[in-house]
């Protein structure tokens, strides 16, 4: 299935980005390169400023005689050998913001596509705790090569019971066109999105400070408590929500204002919280 409306790919802290094996082997001139993989780099890169709660990386990183090879009767030529410069990611993606690398295809005699665990099935990663561990609860998947090692992170996401959504214009096929490989994922649960609109809703959100005028202006009101909480919940619950952890906060300590007399705020506090959103 498509991703739910635009709304529903709002980046929140309980989502993850998994950046597949955005390795220089893979980019074009390599030994396996995967035509226009080069040109995603910038696409990711914005996509990694956005406030997931966690941004991991894979990279293949393979022993010199591994199983995948053609000089041992596998598909592909030699490639992401490790300790090399092919495996290394690429140097113009944004990997200050990549909380988290793992490596795989580590092991001589097995291949291993998938983020979650190698293709025997036979040894995890350990990605899923992590993830659990971090809170979250959705995952998109972006990189190279979509027709092998993103689909297959996506498939053992979705299998593990994350929400699960592949950025198809952040990602490169080997052979497989981007439209067959999107319609088989479908149809095993994964949904699929453009990066594009992901941004653009991103984009849409009110600034902190934006936010912080609007609230200012109804604390000059007589009745401001409850406009001033109805106008927070509505910020915090719509598409525009925040985008940082301390300006949700905040706005909830407003929201709850009218809760009852226990919650009620007076002018000096609330005016403090607005300026506090204002200097996120």
């Amino acid at each position: 299935m498509v991703a739910n409306g635009h709304s529903g790919l709002f980046i929140k802290p309980a989502d993850a980005l998994l950046v597949i094996d955005m390795q220089v082997d893979f980019m074009p001139g390599g030994p396996l390169g995967v035509a226009g993989a080069d040109g995603i780099v910038p696409l990711i890169n914005r996509l990694c400023e956005l406030p997931f709660g966690l941004i991991a990386a894979t990279q293949d990183w393979h022993p010199a005689d591994h199983v995948s090879f053609d000089m041992r009767g596998g598909p592909w030529p030699m490639h992401c050998v490790a300790g090399t410069k092919g495996a290394a990611l690429v140097p113009d993606l944004a990997q200050a913001h990549i909380g988290v690398v793992l490596r795989k295809g580590m092991q001589p005699d097995l291949d291993s596509y998938s983020a979650f665990e190698d293709n025997a099935r036979a040894s995890r990663t350990g990605l899923d705790g992590l993830l659990r561990g971090r809170g979250i609860n959705r995952v998109f998947v972006a990189g190279v090569a979509l027709d092998y090692c993103v689909a297959a992170t996506a498939r053992d996401a979705a299998r593990a019971g994350f929400a699960t959504v592949v950025l198809t214009d952040a990602c490169r096929s080997v052979a497989q066109s981007a439209a067959v490989e999107q319609a088989a994922l479908v149809s095993e649960g994964v949904e699929t999105a453009h990066a594009v609109d992901v941004l653009a809703l991103m984009d849409r959100g009110w600034t902190p400070r934006q936010i912080a005028n609007v609230l200012d202006s109804l604390l000059a009101r007589k009745s401001y408590v409850q406009a001033i909480a109805d106008k927070a919940l509505e910020i915090y619950n719509s598409h525009d929500c925040p985008r940082h952890r301390e300006l949700s906060d905040a706005l909830m300590e407003l929201a709850v204002m009218d809760a009852g007399p226990e919650f009620e705020l007076g002018r000096d506090a609330v005016h403090a919280i607005i300026n506090r959103i204002r200097s996120v």
